[in-house]
């Protein structure tokens, strides 16, 4: 029977044995978070959106971030300035319908009219933005996407398996790389 002494080794060797396969058999994935504080998730890191310099370390995939970040900033001015026409003039139709003019002394309400180009302008530029919205969404997919596999891709490479016994003295080893 075996002494509690290599018992106690042997279980400590398969217990390391089996703590570095999962530390080197795993690569950090980058993951999309649910908010802004965690808008980037590798490994047990979060980063925000601005930090994606931190995160995106290809130089591919850092391209597609840039130019998802480009497209996402010319959404969001063109969607706000669009927002803000049509707002302002629905705005004027709900609050301001009809005005109080005189006219020899006589008052009466006047409707306007008109006005509804300023709309217009504004569900334009909305239309302008969604394209670039979507636009940023896939890049900053691809940017993920590159990434990832450039990381496996690395881990993969790095990562050459091979057996290694070592007979010296008294004792016997097993080494194991991968």
């Amino acid at each position: 029977m075996f002494s509690r002494k290599t018992l106690y080794e042997k279980i400590v060797f398969v217990a390391a044995l089996s703590t570095t396969a999962i530390a080197y058999a795993q690569h950090d994935t980058i993951l999309l978070g649910t908010t802004n504080r965690e808008f980037f998730i590798k490994g047990d890191q979060k980063y925000r959106f601005s930090e994606y310099k931190k995160v995106f370390i290809n130089p591919e995939a850092l391209a597609y971030m840039r130019k998802s970040n480009t497209n996402g900033t010319v959404a969001q001015v063109f969607g706000a300035l669009g927002g803000a026409f049509m707002g302002y003039r629905l705005a004027q139709e709900l609050f301001f319908k009809k005005q109080t003019a005189y006219h020899n002394g006589v008052a009466y309400e006047i409707k306007r009219r008109g006005g509804w180009g300023i709309a217009g302008i504004g569900l334009g530029m909305v239309g302008v933005s969604i394209p670039f919205a979507i636009g940023a969404g896939k890049n900053m997919k691809k940017a993920i996407r590159t990434q990832n596999d450039a990381d496996a891709q690395s881990t993969a490479e790095t990562s050459k398996t091979s057996y290694r016994l070592d007979v010296s003295g008294n004792s016997v080893g097993l080494t194991y790389n991968f």
